[in-house]
Parts: structure tokens; C-alpha cells; sequence
């Protein structure tokens, strides 16, 4: 029988936007105490942890290049905060229809493909960068939020590529980069 481990699937900010994320972590741990977001990779899920096996095929993997790169790369903007339930506080992505259409897209494709079950559409998309969960109680919730909810936030950056991850059994590790078809460039030729 084959061993099958968790992967996921999701947009991982460039390196200057995930040094300014993981200082807002560091505050949360060090003023409120909650730290278990420092051990994931600051990201924006695309398709939630699925079991699969030890490692993807070979087909798999050859496919989901295929599928990325008939995707536009496209800006996306990260805007303030926001919270959910009484556990998880986040940084707001805001609302663009070719992540949405993206998250629809490959949501499908893994699941005619037979990679990852469940019916997406229940649970809706709610696209954000998780800064503090799970380790949250809600009276630090409450603390948490009460400065946060006024707090400003701002990143904007190029979605080219998406990561394919696994959970090593400790940490989340990137096993592979997906690259986006680039934007086109204005094509007007200008004279010398």
C-alpha cells in the first residue's frame, strides 16, 4: 500500500512582502503569545492539504505545468485585516476575479483527475494570508483583533508562479514551482 502524505497547493509572496508578514507574526507571538503561524509558509491557499501519494506522478506533476502555464500571471493586492470565528486573525486579500477564477479552475482539474476529493464549493474561497490560528483562545482573539481591526496593511505584487508543498512530517517544504504564462508587455514600439 502506498504511503500517502498531505500536500497543498498555494501563492507564496514574494521574499519582501513575507518579511513584512512574518514581523507582524513575531509581534503577535511576542505582545499576545500565539506563534503557530510562524510554522507554515506565509502563503494564499489555492487547494487545501489532500492526501496523495508519497510523491506526485510523474503525469501529475507534467500536468499541472501544463494547466499553470495556460494561466496569466496577475497582480494581486494584500489590504489590512480580517478575522474569522474566534481563532484566526488574517491579512485581507483583495477581491480579483483571476485568483477566484484560478482557485475554480484548478479546483476542478484536481478532482477530474482524481487528486483531491470534497466538494469545494461548500466551504466557499476566502483568499487571505493567515497571520495568527488555531493557537488563538478566543479572549486573545478578542485582544488581538481590538488593535488590528483598525491597523492598515499594505502589499501588491505579481502572482507568477504557484507551489506545490508537502508536509514533511514536521514542516510544510516546497516541492515544486508552478510558472504562470507571463502578462504581455505593451507592444507598441516606440523610435529611438
Amino acid at each position: 500500500m502506498q504511503h500517502k502524505i498531505l500536500w497543498f497547493i498555494a501563492i507564496l509572496p514574494p521574499e519582501d512582502t513575507t518579511e513584512e508578514i512574518r514581523k507582524i507574526q513575531h509581534e503577535i507571538k511576542n505582545r499576545f503569545g500565539p506563534s503557530r503561524a510562524l510554522r507554515i509558509p506565509v502563503h494564499i491557499t489555492l487547494e487545501s492539504p489532500f492526501r496523495y501519494g508519497d510523491t506526485p506522478s510523474f503525469t501529475f506533476e507534467e500536468n499541472l505545468k501544463k494547466f499553470f502555464s495556460t494561466i496569466d500571471s496577475f497582480p494581486l493586492e494584500l489590504r489590512n485585516f480580517g478575522s474569522f470565528r474566534d481563532d484566526v486573525i488574517f491579512i485581507e486579500v483583495t477581491p480579483q476575479l483571476a485568483l477566484l477564477e484560478l482557485h475554480e479552475k484548478l479546483s476542478l482539474f484536481l478532482r477530474e483527475n482524481n487528486i483531491a476529493t470534497g466538494d469545494f464549493h461548500k466551504a466557499g474561497y476566502t483568499p487571505h494570508v493567515t497571520i495568527a490560528n488555531r493557537d488563538v483562545d478566543p479572549h486573545t482573539h478578542h485582544e488581538i483583533w481590538k488593535e488590528f481591526n483598525t491597523r492598515k496593511f499594505y502589499a501588491k505584487f505579481d502572482v507568477d508562479s504557484v507551489a506545490l508543498l508537502f508536509h514533511d512530517g514536521s514542516h510544510w517544504q516546497i516541492h515544486q514551482r508552478f510558472f504562470l504564462k507571463p502578462q504581455e508587455n505593451d507592444k507598441t514600439n516606440h523610435a529611438p
